[in-house]
């Protein structure tokens, strides 16, 4: 099984100071130049090696998702802003350099604020679908487990921490027995009874994701402490 684990890799704090570097020209004379706030750009090859005006770049820090997948390091999502000062054409200006996945080597230039703003409603709409796909795996899980532990009691005995956090709550509280009562005598969800015959009370008014957030908790608590 491959397990991957992701991280957001965030910018430094920009550049206070500004830095004024000379850089010797490869045609001969030299170029004095300000970088610009957000630019984290090292520049010392381009001191030692002499540039032509064209080539001088100015590059931020990337913001990304990292991850590590078996021991391979990589990144997707990778933006960062980025300019040629001294080039021709729209390049000129500002733009963010944004990097879908870097093993094809394919980026985008993003010109505008707008064009950055389409392509993060595209990445939402993709976290969006993997929040249901991540609902449809609870189900198909829960399915499962019924289907291989065939009655509820044995089911119930074996449903992990893991399963208890991640698995539909309607199927846990089915394999708990469990009846859910709407109450204003409770302040908080309280869990009665032994697994079979239990009774969830519920604050009325409480909104759905906590009763489900509470209801777990209080589920795996009954269910470590039912094996101590």
């Amino acid at each position: 099984m491959t397990h991957t684990t992701f991280t957001t890799a965030t910018p430094q704090a920009p550049v206070v100071e500004p830095r004024t570097i000379t850089y010797p020209l490869k045609t001969g004379g030299s170029l004095t130049a300000t970088c610009p706030a957000w630019c984290t750009t090292d520049h010392t090859d381009d001191v030692t090696r002499g540039i032509n005006p064209a080539d001088l770049l100015h590059q931020g820090d990337t913001v990304g998702l990292d991850y590590d997948g078996e021991g391979i390091d990589g990144s997707i999502l990778v933006g960062r802003i980025q300019q040629w000062p001294f080039c021709d054409g729209p390049d000129a200006g500002p733009a963010v350099e944004f990097t879908p996945e870097g093993s094809n080597g394919v980026c985008l230039v993003l010109r505008n604020r707008l064009e950055l703003d389409d392509e993060i409603r595209r990445v939402r709409a993709h976290l969006h679908a993997l929040v249901e796909l991540g609902d449809q795996l609870a189900e198909a899980q829960a399915d499962e487990h019924a289907r291989q532990r065939g009655d509820l009691k044995r089911g119930r005995v074996s449903l992990s921490r893991v399963d208890i956090a991640s698995m539909p709550v309607a199927y846990l509280l089915k394999a708990f027995g469990v009846t859910v009562v709407e109450t204003d005598t409770v302040t908080a969800v309280e869990l009665h009874g032994e697994p079979g015959a239990m009774e969830l009370r519920v604050p009325s008014g409480l909104a759905q994701r906590e009763r489900e957030d509470q209801a777990r908790s209080l589920l795996s608590a009954r269910q470590e402490g039912g094996r101590g």
